[in-house]
């Protein structure tokens, strides 16, 4: 029995490994072909403004005002984008240059997606075992996650837009939402939900959808007693 145990916990472990290794090698295969370029519209403005913050901070980053976009009328881009992201790759560049591991901003810009794909699985993960208390229906859950279209078109290396960081924080915040709710004394965990929301709110204008569900699931407890 005790072998058993063990050889399903290894089988387990070895398909989360190898999911979380998917998850990131796929979304890597623009890179392997055409190198460390970032491709479409969105993410070239999100990088450009993410090298304003990094060369200038987050203070003039906040009220710059940028001529070269929306012509005639320019952009207060302060005030017209989720500066998550930004804030997000800004902190893991100066981070690998304090500790002595430099990689250039482009380079992380790039596979900023492709890491937080992997970490989306990660909370998937705990989601799912959290909610069925099942090993298999988390590892199963890791699985579908890693190569979830729905997911994977917005979190493939290059695409640096802010739903390949939103889909990170929507999962962490469900995850620790449902964790806070797990006895009476998890409640401060929800203190880190709280956390997770707002920066989810900083990264995506897609955050009305965790409110909305977080609420839902919120009065059908009270209903239910």
């Amino acid at each position: 029995t005790m072998l058993l145990w063990m050889v399903g916990w290894a089988v387990r472990l070895i398909v989360v490994g190898l999911s979380l290794y998917a998850s990131k090698e796929i979304r890597m295969l623009a890179v392997h072909n055409y190198g460390y370029v970032i491709h479409e519209f969105d993410p070239w403005f999100n990088f450009r403004a993410t090298q304003y913050m990094v060369d200038h901070g987050y203070h003039a980053f906040n009220n710059w005002f940028d001529y070269e976009v929306w012509y005639p009328l320019g952009r207060h881009v302060g005030t017209t984008v989720y500066p998550g992201m930004m804030w997000t790759s800004s902190a893991i560049y100066h981070t690998l240059q304090d500790i002595g591991y430099p990689m250039s901003l482009n380079d992380i810009c790039v596979l900023v997606p492709a890491w937080f794909a992997v970490t989306a699985c990660i909370f998937t993960f705990l989601l799912a075992w959290e909610v069925y208390g099942s090993a298999n229906a988390a590892t199963a859950a890791t699985a579908l996650m890693s190569i979830l279209p729905a997911h994977l078109m917005r979190s493939v290396a290059g695409g640096y837009d802010n739903e390949s960081i939103a889909v990170t924080a929507i999962c962490a915040t469900f995850y620790f939402w449902v964790r806070a709710l797990r006895s009476t004394w998890s409640w401060p965990i929800g203190l880190v939900a709280g956390v997770s929301y707002i920066y989810m709110v900083a990264t995506w204008g897609g955050y009305v959808f965790v409110l909305n569900m977080i609420g839902v699931h919120a009065a059908a407890l009270v209903l239910l007693g």
